[in-house]
């Protein structure tokens, strides 16, 4: 029986660093977005309840992200558990842009920046990654696979091997694409007016800000 103990203790400090980042950087995005709105409250003196409003709302979300970041080692417990007294092996499909968990959890995780980390059972990959999802309440994923099993979508497949001449930057442009993007834009525009209508509020007073000097 495999236990994945000493892979998980021989990768913390790789995917502490990997968690820590991604947290990192949502957390100096929701800083600089705090930092133009009290600015611009500042100069112009300007809508001045819905930006008090929109800080708090920020303020509540650096919170919650730097509590999130010290989560770590209860999220990293609670993965090692899910594979002990053995370990769990999925089934992976890949995409052009993820990685696609072929079981009941359907995740989806994001092509950028995953990492596959060699098992001490040298049978088995350990990828490490975040969830592909815009929002969602765990983004940091960890799933043992067999390299060999990993099988791709259709489409990629046959991209992969070479029966489109299609450049890869104007593979996005394709109809396939586009309607999967138009319906993926739907879903994310109804799930996040509220951040949509902050990134309008930033992109209005950065350019205030820009016509100062110009």
């Amino acid at each position: 029986m495999m236990s994945a103990a000493a892979d998980f203790d021989y990768y913390e400090r790789t995917i502490r660093t990997m968690y820590q980042n991604y947290y990192w950087k949502r957390i100096v995005i929701s800083g600089i977005a705090l930092a133009i709105i009290m600015g611009y409250s500042g100069i112009f003196q300007d809508n001045l309840v819905l930006n008090f409003l929109l800080m708090v709302v920020l303020i509540g979300i650096l919170i919650f992200l730097f509590l999130e970041k010290q989560k770590f080692s209860e999220v990293y417990q609670a993965f090692l558990r899910e594979n002990q007294p053995q370990i769990q092996i999925h089934k992976i499909q890949e995409e052009e842009y993820s990685y696609n968990v072929m079981d009941d959890k359907k995740i989806r995780i994001n092509k950028k920046g995953v990492r596959n980390l060699p098992s001490n059972n040298k049978q088995y990959t350990l990828m490490v990654g975040f969830s592909k999802a815009f929002f969602t309440r765990e983004p940091l994923q960890i799933i043992y696979y067999d390299i060999l099993d990993l099988t791709y979508e259709e489409k990629f497949r046959l991209r992969r091997n070479g029966y489109t001449k299609m450049p890869r930057f104007l593979r996005r442009f394709t109809l396939r694409n586009l309607q999967a993007s138009v319906g993926n834009g739907l879903r994310f525009v109804l799930g996040n007016i509220f951040l949509l209508f902050i990134l309008y509020r930033l992109l209005r007073y950065l350019w205030s800000f820009l016509r100062i000097f110009f």
